[in-house]
Order: C-alpha cells, then structure tokens, then sequence
C-alpha cells in the first residue's frame, strides 16, 4: 500500500486508542459518524479544541 492510499483511510481515533495497531473508521455504522459533513465527530470536537487552545494561547 502506497503512503498515499494510507492517508486516505480514515482511522477511528476511539478505537485505535490503547489499541496495538489503528482500527479502521465505520463511517455510518459508527454512532460518532455524522452523516451531514461525512465527518466523525470526535474529529470535529479535537478540531475545534484546538483552535480554542491556539486562540488562548494567542491572548
């Protein structure tokens, strides 16, 4: 599998955590998954945690 193909494969962050190897998204099978922005929430959770630390950071 090439670097590019992996990049491509979304990993399920709570899955994969404490896991030996990253499990594999479910997309809408997932109760995380939201449907509207094909998106997993905990993506979006971190996303915006982020830019919340950053723009504190930046006071």
């Amino acid at each position: 599998m090439t670097e590019i193909s992996k990049k491509k494969i979304p990993f399920c962050p709570l899955l994969s955590a404490g896991a030996p190897d990253s499990r594999i998204c479910l997309q809408e099978n997932c109760a995380w998954w939201m449907a509207s922005t094909k998106t997993c929430s905990v993506y979006v959770i971190a996303h915006n945690n982020v830019l919340d630390i950053k723009s504190k950071q930046g006071k």
